[in-house]
Formats: structure tokens, C-alpha cells, sequence
């Protein structure tokens, strides 16, 4: 891009300093809204001294932001003043020049990392004041709900709209204590994400897989996000004020159902990364066991099937070391739902080296996966079993339990027993399953080939007699095809001599097959 179709950084610092003054609050907030949601159709700078830009909004809008003069900066809409467009504009000429629009939108709103007036006055006015006293943390999501409640009506084909409301609502705090600021983002996130849920409850169930995969993306930074922030959690060293945020924030959880069909998100993953930090310390863990046993007893009385406080307070028997009573209470819910906590549990405990309780683990994932192949689960249990395997090589139940999965751990299985040089083991498969030569990924082929060339040399033969057996040309041609790759293995081997004799041997064996002859000699395989 030629700094010639941009504006200098002294033109720019001053558009948005005058943007900042003029642009009220309102108008802001819509045209980030039409830049997230693309409705910018064009963008250019004309002399490297003003934006031109095209919107679409009831009707195509042409829009001109003067860098010298911003006051006679225009939009062709109807709105007699500075609009919504010329924002959206403003934001994507940002992304064009390589700028972070998130970033430019927060300092215009929030007034974060201003930018100076030139000559030296008061910043930009018109932004939301921050409060010098956050309102109590119980309020949060109340306020959170009144303010942007309805955004996810918005959402019909794209979360994008949710974007620019975490932004506002973590601008909104970003000055605050960064203890209470934690706090506030990451009930901010369950906010956003609760929306995400209500925008994709409203997907027809045509369109539902679409919508999962395209919203998840969206939402999977937030939600890392907000695991990251419970990771930094430090229970004891937190303040009254933060102890209500954190009861706030488990409000959140108990206040939705948790045991809803048809989730986007993992919301029992987001409850247990707080939980992780918080179940160590009695002060919290004993008044919320007592909470979740309440629950689950009342869902029980209701004659309602609850798979979340059966897995929760597995998750907090987990925490506290008790995997059997952990696993029991596993086995009160659906695997379906409970199995990717299951595979959560066992990896830890793999990485910590806690054998007998991964055996226990496992042992659950293996009887609930025999039924179920189809669970989300089932990827993880298999590498689960490779790596424990590679730790713990002298118990043979890791390989058993591969093995008893074929053909779906097909290529776990192939690759594990090429890493750990079972190329014996590895060429029985390949031999079990039909796999011909060709078909192996040429990466891992050249692997085998380079380190136990023998291996290869069954795989060629079963294939060489499949293709004879078809009993026509082109079998027979590709028979002399593969035997052609089998002759330089041979070589490389330097076992000439065996190559001699087999070769003879299936002259010897199809001598009747003249077409099969042929073949022979034109590849030259006999002269």
C-alpha cells in the first residue's frame, strides 16, 4: 500500500482528536456498529488529505471526512449533522491503514490513550465519564442486561454486534482497580456469551451446524479470555469487594440453566476454570457444595434429569482427590454430556503422573466410548492413550485399548507405533486392514522406508497378489507397477537374490496367465 493513499500520521492524530470532540456518544457507538457488521462498502483517501467512503444503510451513502477542515467533512443521509456513517468510515479506513480498530473505537468512546488536542487544551470531550466508584459488583449484571439485553436480536447472521459490546463493557471498567477490572470482564464475557447462546437458540435447525461452527470461532477468543483471567485468580489475597464480585460471578452460573439442550459453549468449562482456583479454599468450596447438592436434589424431587450438579460436584471431588466418588457421580448423568470432563479429569492426571487414578478414568471413558464412538470425547481418549503409553510403555492396557478401537484409531494407532520403531506391529495392521503401499501418506512411507525398509516388503506382496487376482490387464499392470517399487527395496536391502526368487516364483505360479506375462515383459520385470 503507497503512503501515498494514506493520510499522514500528524492529518490522522488530528481527524480523530476532532471525531473525539464532535461525534456524540450515540452516533459513535452505531457506526461501530456498521463497520463490524461490513456495511462499509468502500474506503479511499483522495491527496492523501481526505477519506471518501461508501455506506450502505437505507440507501448507498457517499461520505467525505476532510483532513484539513474536518467541519466540512459531509454524508449524503438525511442527518443534518456528524452520523453514524462517517464513523463506520472513519473505522474502516483504521483496518485499512493497518490500525486496530478496536483500539481507535475504545479512545474515541472510553477516552483511553487519548490523543492530545493541538493546541494543548482539554481532551476530546463527549465519552462516557468513568466512574471514580464502580457500582456494587451484585449489580453488574443487572446493568450489563438493561443496557444491552436485546443485542442479540441483532445477531442473525454473525455475533459481530456482540463484539463491540464487550469492548464497551470492558472500556466501561478499564480504569478501575485491575482486581475489580478482572472481575468485571470476565462477567462481561459469561454476559456476551449468554447472548451468543440466545442468538444461536434462535437458528433453524437446517442452518443450526453452520451457525455452531461460525459462532463458536467468533466466541472462542472471548472465552479463552476469560479462562486465562480465572487462571490469575488468587483466592486469599482478595478483597471484600472482590469476594462479592466472585459471588457474583457464580450467581451467573446458578441463575441459567445449565442443563439446557443444544449449547454453543462449554458453560461447565467456564464454571469450573473459577472453581478450579476457588474449591481449594474451604471458606468457598463448603458453602457451594451444600448449594449444589441443594440443587441436584431438588432436580431429583422434580423428577427432572440434571447432568450439571452431578458433574459439578464431581469436578469439586475431583479437585479434593477423591477420582472413585468423582467417577460414581459421573455415572449418575448422560455420558454424552459429562465425557469431555472425564477427558479434562484424566489429563491432568496423566500429566501428573497419578497412574491409578487415570486408570479409573480411563476405564470410565472406554465403557462409555464402546457405545458411544460418536462422542467428542473420543479423539481425546485416543491420544490420551498414545501419551500414556509413551510414559508408561510397560502397561500393555494403553495399546489394548487402541487396538480394541479399530478400525476408527486407525491412523493413532499407525502413527504411535511408527514413532516408537513397532514396525512389526505396524505392518500387521497395514496387512489386517488391506492397506496397500500406495495408499500409506507418502511422509509417513519415506519414515518407514528410511528406518525399516523389511516392513514394507509383506505390504508389497499381499498387494502384488491382490492385483493379479483380478485377473485382467490392468491388475496385471499395476502388479508390474508395484513389483517395480519392490525391486528397489529389495536392492536396497541387498538381498538381490531373494528378489531373483520371488520373481520366479510368480512366473512359476500364473505361468497359464500369458496376459499376466506380457506385463512381465514389457516392465521388464523378466527378459
Amino acid at each position: 500500500m503507497s503512503a501515498y493513499f494514506l493520510l499522514d500520521e500528524q492529518r490522522l492524530r488530528s481527524m480523530e482528536t476532532k471525531l473525539a470532540e464532535v461525534m456524540p456518544i450515540s452516533m459513535l457507538e452505531r457506526g461501530w456498529d456498521y463497520y463490524r457488521r461490513e456495511k462499509v462498502l468502500s474506503v479511499q483517501v483522495m491527496d492523501g488529505a481526505s477519506i471518501y467512503g461508501a455506506v450502505r444503510g437505507a440507501d448507498i451513502y457517499a461520505v467525505t471526512l476532510d483532513g484539513d477542515d474536518f467541519g466540512f467533512s459531509a454524508c449524503t443521509c438525511p442527518f443534518n449533522g456528524f452520523c453514524k456513517h462517517m464513523a463506520a468510515v472513519y473505522f474502516a479506513y483504521c483496518a485499512y491503514a493497518g490500525e486496530s480498530p478496536d483500539e481507535v473505537y475504545n479512545r474515541l468512546l472510553y477516552g483511553g490513550g487519548l490523543i492530545p488536542a493541538e493546541d494543548g487544551g482539554t481532551p476530546a470531550a463527549g465519552r462516557l465519564p468513568v466512574p471514580e466508584t464502580p457500582i456494587p459488583p451484585a449489580d453488574w449484571a443487572e446493568e450489563m442486561e438493561g443496557l444491552y439485553g436485546e443485542t442479540w436480536r441483532q445477531c442473525r447472521h454473525s455475533l459481530h454486534p456482540l463484539q463491540s459490546v464487550l469492548t464497551s463493557l470492558k472500556g466501561s471498567s478499564k480504569t478501575w482497580d485491575p482486581e475489580l477490572r478482572r472481575m468485571h470482564w470476565m462477567l462481561a464475557t459469561l454476559f456476551v456469551a449468554e447472548q451468543a447462546e440466545r442468538a444461536y437458540s434462535m437458528t433453524d435447525t437446517y442452518s443450526r451446524y453452520y451457525y455452531e461452527m461460525a459462532f463458536a470461532r467468533m466466541t472462542e477468543p472471548w472465552l479463552d479470555a476469560f479462562h486465562e483471567m480465572a487462571a490469575e485468580l488468587r483466592p486469599s489475597e482478595l478483597s471484600e469487594t472482590a469476594r462479592e464480585a466472585v459471588r457474583s460471578l457464580n450467581q451467573f452460573f446458578h441463575d441459567r440453566d445449565m442443563d439446557r439442550e443444544h449449547q454453543l459453549h462449554r458453560w461447565e468449562a467456564l464454571y469450573f476454570s473459577l472453581w478450579a482456583k476457588l474449591t481449594v479454599d474451604p471458606a468457598w468450596s463448603g458453602p457451594e457444595k451444600e448449594r449444589l447438592e441443594r440443587r441436584l436434589n431438588e432436580a431429583k424431587a422434580a423428577g427432572r434429569q440434571s447432568f450439571f450438579y452431578p458433574m459439578a460436584l464431581a469436578f469439586v471431588a475431583f479437585i479434593e482427590g477423591r477420582d472413585e466418588k468423582a467417577i460414581v457421580l459421573l455415572r449418575e448423568t448422560d455420558f454424552n454430556k459429562t465425557a469431555l470432563l472425564a477427558c479434562d479429569c484424566a489429563l491432568q492426571r496423566l500429566e501428573e503422573g497419578g497412574w491409578t487414578a487415570l486408570a479409573d478414568w480411563m476405564g470410565y471413558l472406554y465403557e462409555g466410548l464402546r457405545i458411544e464412538r460418536k462422542s467428542r470425547a473420543f479423539g481425546p481418549f485416543l491420544n490420551m492413550c498414545r501419551f500414556a503409553d509413551e510414559r508408561q510403555p510397560e502397561n500393555p492396557v494403553w495399546q489394548r485399548y487402541l487396538v480394541s478401537f479399530l478400525p476408527y484409531s486407525y491412523s493413532v494407532l499407525t502413527d504411535h507405533w511408527v514413532q516408537k520403531g513397532q514396525f512389526g506391529e505396524w505392518a500387521d495392521l497395514q496387512l489386517l486392514l488391506g492397506i496397500e503401499p500406495d495408499e500409506i501418506d507418502a511422509q509417513l512411507s519415506r519414515e518407514v522406508t528410511k528406518q525399516a525398509p523389511h516392513a514394507l516388503l509383506p505390504l508389497y506382496h499381499q498387494a502384488i497378489d491382490t492385483a493379479i487376482r483380478a485377473r485382467n490387464r490392468q491388475g496385471y499392470r499395476h502388479a508390474v507397477k508395484l513389483m517395480k517399487k519392490l525391486e528397489k527395496l529389495y536392492k536396497a536391502l541387498k538381498q538381490t537374490g531373494r528378489w531373483t526368487r520371488y520373481v520366479d516364483g510368480i512366473v512359476r505360479k500364473h505361468q497359464r496367465l500369458r496376459a499376466l506375462q506380457e506385463e512381465l515383459w514389457r516392465g521388464k520385470i523378466i527378459r
